[in-house]
């Protein structure tokens, strides 16, 4: 396992410059410009960078990628104590993964709303998640089958030797 050295006590601001510097050198390599950052304690623990365009992966956003690699290195995905630093505000898909990691502070660069002058994509997303269920571009439809309860796999019992 990588092991990361305890930076001098750093400003959120400086954190935040690492990204964006990060986030430049990903642009000159042909890649999208993010670059965020998770730290724990005044310790690098994971480093992303936007592959998209590499992977063709479309989670590959850099927030994504700080938090598996945070999670690779702690051994868990529970990353209650750290802290995000993005070079750019997350999008929708990545606050949800912030969400999910436990991670409750995060620091950005650039706003969805600066952002817009390069690409309205995060702010027509959030925009999006606002409108009624019923009014989105995405249409979300329930397909539940006449024989089988989806609640299922959530049921120990049900789900227990499958």
């Amino acid at each position: 396992m990588r092991s990361f050295k305890k930076e001098k006590a750093m400003t959120h601001q400086a954190w935040v410059a690492q990204c964006i510097e990060l986030a430049l050198d990903n642009a000159r390599q042909g890649q999208a410009p993010f670059a965020a950052l998770v730290v724990q304690d005044d310790r690098r623990v994971g480093t992303g960078v936007n592959d998209v365009k590499a992977t063709q992966d479309v989670a590959g956003h850099a927030e994504i990628r700080a938090l598996q690699a945070a999670a690779r290195h702690l051994g868990t995905r529970r990353l209650a104590g750290c802290v995000l630093y993005t070079s750019c505000e997350p999008c929708p898909m990545c606050l949800g993964a912030i969400f999910w990691s436990g991670i409750t502070q995060v620091y950005y660069g650039l706003s969805v709303a600066e952002q817009a002058a390069f690409d309205e994509l995060p702010a027509f997303q959030y925009a999006e998640l606002c409108r009624a269920a019923h009014e989105r571009r995405v249409q979300l439809v329930q397909a539940t089958p006449d024989n089988l309860d989806p609640r299922d796999p959530f049921n120990p019992s049900r789900s227990a030797g499958a």
